[in-house]
């Protein structure tokens, strides 16, 4: 088996998931709240060589006397394993001055529910006021909050604990929710999330006090950015098309190789 051949198509592999995961950087990065991808390289064992190796394996017996052996067997060799993540860091803020904008400051997620009744997850704050008084998201994703009275946007008031007003009356608040890792988190779409860990569905935030990890604070006329930036990825796209193309050389010289060896051998007969 030609373990460097099936080492640089693994590769090759691992290099195409690289570039899809920075054209979606690319692709969403005038997303309010669009958290990065990244992508980290592992070695996975994906068969075996012909050249045997040595391990010492100690074992101990009934009564308790330790010896140790020599076990002969087949050395695994090592093939590239992509690894997707998503990147939590904090995006810039900036001011929009628009009622129905709102920035997450901290760890914490908006808590939605779809048409179905799905809960979701989501940093981006860029939402919309139906005729209905109800406040949604882009998606039209519910967002729990009734205004008493649409034509008077103007007078709403979001608080930092994520409580809304509206002349100077309560009508409700916005469900903000911390997860002790939110890398466990399942992206569904570029902005949206899904909380699959039967062990972390997810803290409100108002249960939490400044010092604690995951506490969140609203501001009300700001919008989280996208934490990825075109540069950067620009670069790892350029990254990526040079990994990918240094693997192909590997395999045509391989194929090269091997087509000459074959001719060799029919010269020989």
């Amino acid at each position: 088996m030609n373990v460097s051949l099936y080492q640089a198509a693994a590769a090759m592999d691992a290099s195409s998931r690289w570039q899809e995961a920075v054209s979606e950087n690319l692709a969403e990065i005038s997303r309010p709240g669009f958290k990065k991808h990244n992508i980290s390289f592992s070695s996975m064992v994906a068969g075996k060589m012909e050249r045997p190796f040595e391990s010492i394996v100690k074992t101990t017996n009934t009564v308790g006397v330790e010896t140790q052996s020599t076990v002969i067997g087949d050395k695994p060799f090592q093939l590239p394993k992509p690894r997707l993540t998503s990147n939590f860091e904090q995006g810039p803020i900036q001011g929009t001055q628009i009622k129905t904008d709102i920035a997450l400051v901290g760890d914490g997620f908006l808590q939605v529910q779809d048409q179905q009744g799905n809960t979701f997850f989501t940093r981006d704050g860029e939402l919309k006021l139906l005729t209905t008084g109800e406040l949604v998201t882009k998606e039209g994703y519910s967002t729990g909050l009734q205004l008493n009275d649409p034509s008077q946007l103007s007078t709403l008031l979001i608080a930092k604990n994520g409580t809304a007003s509206q002349a100077g009356e309560q009508v409700g608040q916005l469900q903000l929710v911390a997860f002790n890792d939110p890398t466990k988190l399942t992206r569904i779409s570029g902005a949206y999330y899904r909380a699959d860990d039967p062990n972390d569905p997810g803290m409100p935030v108002e249960n939490l006090t400044p010092k604690d990890k995951g506490y969140t604070h609203v501001e009300h006329g700001f919008l989280e950015q996208s934490n990825s930036s075109s540069l950067s990825e620009m670069t790892n796209l350029i990254r990526s098309l040079r990994h990918f193309e240094a693997n192909q050389q590997v395999i045509r010289a391989h194929d090269q190789r091997l087509g000459q060896t074959i001719q060799a051998l029919a010269n020989t007969q």
